[in-house]
């Protein structure tokens, strides 16, 4: 047997109460290993129970006396002085626990007692008075986990805040702050607060999972799977770690190793519903559909409440949902016992089934509860948005343009499509990287990633972020950017051809960094016609990010705010930016094709015309839709829902075109 595993034998015998079936398991342990200071603890943790202090002590001390920066062991030493009534060892052995470990609570509380023993009053008083502290700030913690049961996510927030400006390294307003940052979408802030934990307390996983996730939402992929291993190398068998390290693989697109860590788990529990679920998903990815269904329908099988397999059903675009699952469906939501997030799964998966049925009334009603609870989970600020495009126009002017145009690398490799989610452009993607000269590679977070470091140590070249730090950038900064973003993208290229993409849709904010940074670069944006391009992100439930999509009013205002820049960018950088209108290229394929090629000085080829037959992993929302022939369902798609989007007319306003 592993010695890991003996231990956790060991454990388990402790904690129901079997005595000589964990000192035998320890002394198994002691026998390999002599110096195994967790069995040592274990057994004397044994001794202790069956009332023999005087052999506990002396077991406690053994363990100290081979690390003696164990401030656990320490603790245990100073509970068997205090029950031998040696107060002043006690003492010692406590405040040595204390200074390896400030925060620890029962080594505090006893120490107060021992103090009191000793008639050391005043100290005794002194630290009761710490204590109490403590115990109201862990119940001020409290109070906020029951305010955001409650649905007061501000209050909650703002009380675990308040927390920290009393106790900078409070355990658990951290951990409930950085859960907020993950579900509000701000990840650096969850990054900052999980690191300060790792640094506090090494030893614990739990930490390390949650800078791996804040890591991994801001696409920090190498940082997130190091933080993830770390994890793993703490508890190998730690089914969140291979849980989350299967996630960032396949956001790396390294999809055979995500299926290992979900295969490793599955190996252990084989009805583990997460890890099904998210097997599928890969499968999915790699066009192995009809094997996905099944995995997902497994998953809803196994457990009726996992919305999350019922969303992803619903996400495939082409799948029906029957009577029986809808109506299995409508009752698990009725019966209200679910999470917000279960909640948002279910409903959408009951919109994309209504809408199968053509019941659009339904379909816009389950939309829009979904919406209501997961707009509630964001934070998003349309006025933030629109100052921030401001900012980019004004900065990003003809002059300062002009003047730094020829600061970059001279690299056309590069095209980069983007828009809107949900303008056609996971299509023009899959035309694209059906030529022979073209890799298709991901939505690289690379642009985001230097636009948002260019004022981050150790290497800042601005004292502000983007776009205002903009301004504060010379020559070589623009050229150390474009060779950062190729350096950067080669390792998700696999093949020799001379050219790649990267279809990040937010990469519209960054036209002008990308144009000065790689002047050769091509630019596609995909348009559509405002009210489908907007409601079809409305009723898509994204991964991360994309927090404008939950409102119809914050949609029409992000949608306007996209034209404006997007005007421009076309006036500063004229000729440089490819349009294609969705609408065009449903119309006259062949047409839009030969002028896509054109723009990007590519040779017409056949297979572009037949983009569906092309064997890719495409890891989008629309993943199946781009392996049909063109289609022309999805053109003034909106007008069926036209009763219900009339708070979307009115954002857009001028933009339409009746």
């Amino acid at each position: 047997m592993d010695p890991r595993e003996r231990f956790f034998q060991a454990l388990t015998a402790l904690r129901e109460g079997n005595l000589d079936s964990c000192e035998q398991a320890c002394d198994r342990l002691l026998a390999i290993n002599a110096h195994d200071v967790n069995a040592l603890r274990l057994r004397a943790q044994v001794w202790e129970r069956r009332g023999d202090l005087p052999k506990a002590e002396q077991g406690f001390k053994a363990v100290i006396a081979i690390a003696a920066d164990f401030a656990h062991a320490w603790a245990d030493l100073g509970k068997i002085q205090y029950a031998l009534k040696t107060y002043e060892a006690a003492e010692a052995s406590l405040r040595q626990a204390l200074v390896l470990d400030s925060k620890l609570k029962g080594p505090s509380k006893l120490l107060a007692l021992v103090l009191r023993e000793l008639g050391k009053a005043e100290q005794s008083k002194a630290l009761d008075t710490i204590n109490q502290q403590r115990a109201a700030l862990k119940e001020k913690v409290h109070e906020a986990y029951r305010m955001a049961v409650a649905g007061d996510i501000a209050g909650a927030e703002s009380q675990c805040r308040k927390v920290l400006k009393q106790d900078p390294d409070n355990v658990g307003a951290k951990e409930f702050l950085i859960e907020r940052a993950l579900e509000s979408g701000r990840a650096r802030w969850a990054e900052e607060l999980a690191r300060s934990l790792t640094r506090k307390m090494p030893e614990r996983p739990k930490w390390w999972l949650k800078l791996a996730t804040a890591l991994s939402r801001q696409d920090q992929v190498a940082e997130a799977e190091e933080a993830a291993q770390q994890a793993l190398r703490i508890d190998p068998d730690k089914t969140e770690g291979r849980m989350l390290l299967g996630s960032i693989f396949s956001k790396d697109n390294r999809f055979p190793e995500a299926l290992e860590q979900y295969d490793l788990v599955l190996r252990q529990s084989p009805d583990y519903v997460p890890a099904l679920s998210q097997k599928a998903t890969v499968l999915k990815t790699f066009g192995q559909q009809q094997e996905a269904i099944d995995t997902y329908q497994r998953c809803m099988h196994l457990d009726p409440k996992y919305g999350e397999a019922a969303w992803s059903l619903s996400n495939l675009k082409t799948y029906r949902f029957s009577d029986d699952e809808v109506q299995k469906m409508c009752a698990v939501l009725e019966a209200g016992e679910l999470s917000d997030q279960q909640t948002v799964h279910f409903n959408y998966a009951l919109g994309k089934a209504y809408e199968h049925r053509s019941d659009w009334h339904s379909a816009f009603a389950a939309y829009g509860a979904g919406n209501l609870v997961k707009k509630k989970l964001v934070d998003w600020s349309a006025d933030k948005f629109t100052q921030q495009v401001d900012d980019i126009i004004q900065i990003f002017n003809a002059d300062f343009v002009n003047k730094n145009k020829t600061a970059g690398i001279e690299d056309d490799a590069a095209i980069f499509i983007l828009g809107l989610p949900r303008s056609g452009s996971t299509l023009q993607e899959q035309i694209l990287a059906s030529h022979s000269q073209v890799e298709g590679t991901r939505e690289l977070p690379y642009i985001p990633w230097l636009a948002q470091r260019i004022n981050r140590p150790p290497n800042a070249m601005a004292s502000q972020s983007y776009p205002l730090g903009i301004s504060e950038l010379k020559p070589q900064h623009w050229q150390q950017m474009g060779e950062q973003f190729m350096g950067q993208a080669q390792r998700h290229r696999q093949t020799e051809a001379p050219f790649f993409i990267d279809k990040l849709p937010n990469n519209f904010l960054y036209v002008g960094l990308i144009l000065l940074a790689i002047p050769n670069a091509k630019i596609i944006n995909t348009v559509r016609h405002p009210m489908d391009n907007c409601f079809g992100c409305f009723k898509q439930l994204w991964a991360e990010g994309q927090y404008f999509t939950y409102d119809l009013d914050d949609l029409g205002r992000y949608y306007r705010d996209y034209i404006r820049l997007m005007k421009h960018w076309q006036l500063v950088f004229p000729g440089k930016i490819h349009s294609v209108n969705y609408e065009q290229v449903v119309d006259n394929l062949e047409q839009a094709v030969a002028e896509l090629l054109g723009y990007c000085g590519l040779p017409m080829e056949e297979q572009c015309l037949r983009f569906h037959e092309t064997k890719r992993a495409v890891n989008t929302a629309s993943s199946e839709q781009v392996r049909q022939p063109i289609y022309k369902s999805a053109v003034a798609y909106w007008q069926h829902f036209e009763k219900d989007l009339q708070p979307l007319r009115d954002a857009l306003g001028d933009l339409l075109i009746d």
